[in-house]
């Protein structure tokens, strides 16, 4: 296919290839004619340093780096004689003034143009800090072009991405080669440093407020979209409220004044969906809300302490002691998580009032569907999950280690699982997919109530499932029947995610499955390159590969690292996108577009300890285990959304979880 674009039936890119000659013939005329003073280019007959009609234009394309080269090659032998005029600096540029002969068939070099797969277009725009907008197809689906945005925010620094790595997979084939060798150096291969660092903090403030100050506007600040959440106004201060309390405690210092905002922001509500009068505790709620403005220069007093504790740790040598740095880091990946937390609140707006950040463009249905597939797993005994080393009171008064990877409390200690053999779909249901299940409910006079996700919208008004939906983004609202969103995952609750599963006559996955099929999956498709991918395709399972190309106890130390070194790279996370993407139609991918559902009720792993620093984070939440557990609750969900950062996306060890009945969320689900 490329090789008949750069080689077309009516020549255009061979005129154009040879063209480069002539016009090199028209530069060094006019030069020549400038010193002389009098001609023209037209004029000057001595500059006629390339006969064009003793080269033809040739290329060749590089599969292994994607890469199509140019060239102009000689015909025959040809001397190129270099006017007397810029003699002299042709001998400065290249050591002598000497004619130069160019045998038959030797090149002159012209242009390289690398081509990207239908998946590099996230990884190019994630590498400059844009956004990828829209993409359209030639009816064969052969040439792609894509549309980018620069968004008014990032949620992280661009990543440094290697040429390599503008594929599906993130990791380049060294790395993966780096590790078949022993022994393996996997403490160097942690993605992130221990404390986010301070441009780190500084994306994901401008990503906050862009969202709080920007989509939302400034008369629905006080507005609560959802129910069983506090209205917008309480998130502009418990993000800085929250934070500040645990810089605090980093610094054994007071609090920011005013001291009271601690006490009304410091914690929100998680109400029980079936009895709201049912909720953990939370902070006080004032008679009013304090004024935007004041919330916004206590936000600044609190980012310019974080700021000047980043210089002392700076200029300290990077060194901190490990309680200071927890309290850091637990305050970045609160703000992170609270992130998603408003955003989905945001999608349940009143669409006319959300102001779009980007503009964005929706493919509409067409092309290649992905075809339903399976991936098989062999299972095992004492595979382990967890993390381990990250024992909160241990490191108490300690000075931080190098290299530390911290976790939240319901992430230890580490646990060790049989699974027996199991299969796993390669891709979430998507929109479309439920769709036609919920019509073929309707169809057969079977009950949809309650079925139809909040993440849809009608666009048309039509009785439920006789009309059209959209999905709700901060972007717009693409049909599902129409546009590309039909292949996006649909966004439901768990207890919808069962109703589709029992009509399908299968299930949802466990969190020690879904975790297994991930960290293998992702490793075993990075390891399958060459003749590897045809040994893969024909494996009997996931795991019985790796042990095959790998020494067993290797694979177990990989992939009881605490990040996932192995997420493809167009995996879309950490705003890559404002919107989910379609699913892939070749292979899977477990990490983003939008959090998965297992059927493991949120619980402790053996051994849990509440952190002291945050108590009921994990602990207020915990459900009785129960064969008929009430929509309130807990499940785990598992992978990451498109609004998920980075950090807490590609650690592995990461738990979420929300009530199975709660229908707002970004979370979707695979059998």
């Amino acid at each position: 296919i490329i090789m008949a674009a750069y080689h077309d039936s009516q020549d255009i890119t061979v005129k154009f290839e040879l063209n480069a000659l002539s016009h090199a013939n028209y530069i060094f005329s006019s030069y020549i004619a400038e010193l002389n003073g009098s001609l023209s280019a037209s004029d000057e007959r001595g500059a006629c340093i390339f006969d064009v009609d003793k080269f033809r234009y040739t290329g060749e394309y590089d599969e292994e780096v994607g890469r199509h080269n140019a060239y102009l090659e000689a015909l025959e032998d040809t001397l190129v004689k270099w006017p007397r005029e810029i003699a002299g600096q042709v001998k400065e540029l290249c050591g002598n003034d000497s004619d130069l002969l160019l045998k038959r068939g030797e090149r002159i070099y012209i242009e390289s143009s690398h081509k990207y797969g239908d998946g590099s277009a996230s990884v190019l725009a994630r590498s400059t800090g844009l956004t990828h907008a829209a993409q359209w197809q030639d009816s064969r689906s052969y040439y792609m072009l894509n549309l980018f945005r620069k968004p008014p925010a990032t949620m992280s620094p661009p990543p440094a991405i290697e040429s390599s790595s503008l594929g599906k997979w993130s990791e380049p084939i060294h790395r993966v080669r780096m590790m078949l060798q022993q022994p393996l150096d996997l403490g160097a291969q942690s993605r992130y440093p221990t404390i986010p660092s301070l441009p780190e903090w500084r994306h994901l403030w401008s990503a906050w407020d862009a969202l709080v100050l920007h989509i939302i506007p400034r008369r629905c600040l006080h507005d609560r979209p959802i129910d069983l959440r506090h209205p917008f106004i309480f998130y502009l201060g418990h993000v800085p409220a929250f934070a500040d309390i645990h810089m605090a405690a980093a610094e054994k210092a007071p609090l920011t004044e005013p001291q009271s905002y601690a006490q009304w922001f410091e914690r929100g509500i998680d109400p029980n969906i079936e009895n709201l009068s049912i909720c953990h505790s939370h902070s006080e709620v004032p008679k009013e809300w304090p004024l935007l403005d004041d919330i916004l220069a206590y936000r600044d007093r609190v980012r310019a302490r974080f700021a000047n504790w980043f210089d002392a740790y700076e200029r300290g040598g990077r060194r901190a002691e490990a309680d200071a740095a927890r309290h850091v880091w637990m305050a970045f990946e609160h703000e992170a998580l609270h992130f998603e937390t408003l955003l989905y609140m945001v999608l349940q707006m009143n669409p006319e009032d959300i102001q779009a950040p980007i503009e964005a463009s929706f493919a509409p249905l067409g092309g290649r569907r992905p075809r339903e597939s399976w991936v098989r797993y062999a299972g095992g005994s004492d595979l382990v999950f967890g993390l381990a080393g990250d024992n909160e009171s241990a490191m108490q008064g300690q000075e931080l280690p190098s290299g530390h990877v911290f976790g939240w409390d319901n992430e230890s200690s580490q646990i060790r699982i049989s699974l027996k053999p199991f299969s796993i779909r390669s891709q979430p249901i998507t929109n479309g997919e439920y769709l036609a299940f919920l019509q073929t409910l309707s169809g057969s006079s079977e009950s949809v109530d309650g079925l139809v996700p909040q993440s849809w919208i009608s666009l048309n008004h039509e009785p439920a499932l006789t009309g059209d939906y959209g999905v709700r983004t901060v972007v717009g609202m693409p049909s599902i029947t129409t546009t590309e969103a039909a292949m996006w995952p649909v966004c439901v609750s768990q207890k919808q995610a069962n109703a589709y599963a029992k009509w399908s006559g299968k299930r949802l996955p466990t969190e020690a499955e879904w975790i297994h099929a991930s960290r293998t999956y992702h490793l075993a498709r990075a390891l399958a390159t060459g003749d590897r991918k045809a040994e893969f395709a024909a494996s009997k399972s996931v795991d019985g590969f790796l042990d095959q190309e790998m020494n067993p106890g290797s694979v177990q130390e990989i992939l009881q690292q605490p990040y996932d070194m192995f997420v493809p790279s167009d995996a879309n996370v950490d705003l890559a996108s404002w919107h989910p993407q379609p699913v892939i139609a070749d292979g899977a991918i477990f990490i983003g577009n939008a959090w998965e559902w297992t059927s493991t009720q949120f619980y402790p792993y053996d051994g849990f300890k509440p952190s002291a620093m945050y108590p009921g984070y994990s602990a207020d939440f915990f459900d009785p285990i129960s064969d008929h557990a009430p929509d309130s609750t807990h499940y785990v969900v598992q992978g990451g959304s498109y609004a998920t950062h980075r950090r807490i996306a590609h650690r592995q060890t990461f738990r979420n979880w929300y009530q199975r009945g709660y229908p707002y969320v970004l979370a979707t689900f695979r059998l």
